[in-house]
């Protein structure tokens, strides 16, 4: 879990607020593709929304060569969500 710069979200009819964001890999092909599932989650760490983002090409092939590839996973889905990490 990461946390984020605070993102208001329309969720069920409110206007939630997202505080963090938390991935795991539902797919890794081993090769040229993974599919991370995420969540934007409340500071009580509930969900708010859910979705995935796919890591592939160079993203994929350079994911984890200069650094922890946990911090890189987050580093590379933040930058799709247009998420900014705190």
């Amino acid at each position: 879990m990461r946390n984020i710069q605070p993102l208001d979200i329309w969720s069920d009819g409110d206007t939630k607020t997202a505080v963090c964001l938390k991935l795991y890999i539902s797919y890794d092909n081993l090769e040229s593709l993974a599919a991370l599932q995420y969540s934007l989650c409340d500071t009580n760490g509930a969900m708010i929304y859910e979705g995935q983002v796919i890591i592939s090409g160079d993203d994929y092939l350079n994911w984890g060569a200069t650094a922890d590839s946990n911090d890189e996973a987050y580093i590379i889905a933040a930058a799709q969500l247009n998420l900014t990490l705190i």
